[in-house]
Parts: structure tokens; sequence; C-alpha cells
């Protein structure tokens, strides 16, 4: 009787420091991920910043009427973007289609000169919103 008493006492110790391992490991694994996330979303944020400040920029010349000046500004656009987009594909997630096809048009409003203000301003518009819901802005 006393050996089975002992025996459940080292059963039940094990089955203690099993669940304390576990919760252990669980913790490390969500620090983990909080890491990454974090690492993620900065990196995230370094590469949306300066494409959301051309955008703006582009979008206020835009609004100040000052069409061939923002045409000047948002040439710069692809060359930023192919820079850029590498590290937002990949942390977009399934946001990235739609995002990829709202730079393709700031692209191709721009590739051909200077644009109407109207198709300026919308497709500018088009890419400021989901890179902003990106990054909480």
């Amino acid at each position: 009787m006393a050996l089975t008493v002992a025996g459940g006492l080292t059963l039940s110790g094990c089955q203690q420091a099993k669940q304390t391992v576990d919760d252990a490991a669980t913790g490390v694994g969500d620090a983990a991920q909080d890491a990454a996330t974090a690492t993620g979303q900065a990196a995230l944020t370094a590469a949306v910043n300066p494409v959301l400040d051309q955008l703006k920029k582009g979008q206020a010349q835009v609004e100040d009427g000052n069409l061939e000046t923002a045409a000047v500004t948002m040439g710069g656009f692809k060359s930023l973007w192919d820079r850029s987009a590498p590290v937002i594909r990949p942390l977009a997630g399934d946001k990235w289609p739609g995002i990829e096809s709202a730079a393709n048009s700031v692209v191709s409003t721009f590739d051909g000169g200077t644009p109407a203000a109207g198709a300026a301003s919308s497709a500018i518009s088009g890419l400021i919103g989901p890179l902003s819901g990106l990054i909480g802005q």
C-alpha cells in the first residue's frame, strides 16, 4: 500500500513537472511570436512610410492644382515602390493583391506625363488607404 501511494505521488509529480514544462514552452512560443510580429511590423512601417510620404506629397500637389509638379514628384514612385514592395508583400498577407493593383494604378497614371486631376487623385488615394491601414494609420 505504501508503494502504491508513493508511486501515485511520483506520477502526480511527473505530471505537474510536464505541465510546468508545457506551460513554459507555450510562454516562450508566445514571446517568440510577439517578437516576430513586432519585428515584422517595424520592417513594414519602415517600408511603407517613405511610400506614404511620397503619395501624400503628390496628393497635396494635385489638390493645389500643381499637376505638373505632382507628375514630377510621382515620376519617382516606381523606383521607390520597386524597393519597398518586396518588404511589404510578405507582410501584407491577403491585402497584397489590392495593394499591388493600387500601386500599378499609380504607376500607370503617372507613367505617361501629366494626368488629369481626378485620375491622379483617385490613383494616389487608392493606394494611401490600404497602405495606411497596414501600419494602423
